[in-house]
């Protein structure tokens, strides 16, 4: 007599995810983003808007630690944030939904996306103000390849200056903007310049996503071609609906036509 063979479990991405979540000890993966962009209107009132979206967030996601830094410049800011890909989605909408005379939020576009972190830089969201330097030279050529180079040294400038402040912040109680002060002429080399800012925000490159372009994607959900519309009855687990909850005259007539042919 043969012995019955057992069938094996069988894994889908979803069961591997979630053992690697919890081997990390995390509740999702942690989605590191980096934007720059424009606004009208005091840094005050920014950096308030700012942490009043982060806030709601926090609120609604309590089980999901929101972490960053957002630093604002006269007229730019630049905002890196810590968070799963969902609560990031939402601070976009957010930060576009919510329009006054007192700030406006202008262009922003997005520099290299770290998808699952392994480690954070920050354990809190941040915010703070500062005056950066600026180039002695215009940057005026636009070629793709210059706006590679220019956008690589802003992003390595970005990583380094939060490295920096992320090792010197071990008493999370004192508040962001007294850390960077002490820190000093330390810092005042890895600020992103202002122009350069500007110069990656007036680049039109189809390689630079917008925000604005990340939000009408992700807000609209493209039709797909499942089956061929001359295949009747379509296979069930094709068809999120209740269609074959309906009776559908013209499928069975073009069915009895095919038999009349025969």
């Amino acid at each position: 007599m043969m012995k019955r063979v057992t069938e094996p479990v069988r894994k889908s991405l979803l069961d591997v995810i979630r053992k690697n979540i919890l081997a990390a000890g995390k509740v999702s993966y942690i989605t590191r983003v980096v934007y720059i962009g424009e606004y009208t209107g005091t840094n005050w009132n920014i950096e308030k808007k700012m942490e009043s979206i982060m806030e709601d967030l926090e609120a609604d996601y309590a089980n999901n630690s929101i972490s960053g830094l957002f630093l604002v410049y006269p007229d730019y800011y630049i905002h890196v944030l810590e968070a799963p890909e969902d609560i990031i989605y939402r601070h976009f909408k957010l930060l576009y939904s919510n329009e006054s005379e007192d700030c406006k939020i202008g262009k922003a576009i997005f520099l290299p996306t770290y998808h699952h972190v392994h480690q954070r830089f920050f354990m809190k969201w941040y915010h703070a103000y500062t005056v950066p330097p600026t180039l002695l030279q215009p940057l005026k050529s636009y070629e793709l390849s210059d706006i590679q180079h220019q956008m690589s040294i802003c992003f390595n400038k970005i990583y380094t200056l939060c490295n920096h402040i992320s090792n010197a912040d071990r008493d999370h109680l004192v508040p962001m903007q007294e850390v960077m002060r002490s820190l000093g002429d330390k810092l005042t080399r890895l600020y992103p310049e202002s122009t350069l800012l500007e110069y990656l925000l007036n680049a039109e490159s189809p390689v630079l996503l917008t925000v604005e372009k990340y939000l009408d994607i992700h807000a609209s959900v493209p039709l797909v071609n499942l089956y061929s519309d001359i295949i009747w009855p379509a296979p069930r687990d094709l068809i999120f609906c209740a269609e074959f909850e309906k009776e559908d005259r013209k499928g069975v007539d073009l069915t009895n036509q095919r038999r009349n042919i025969r």
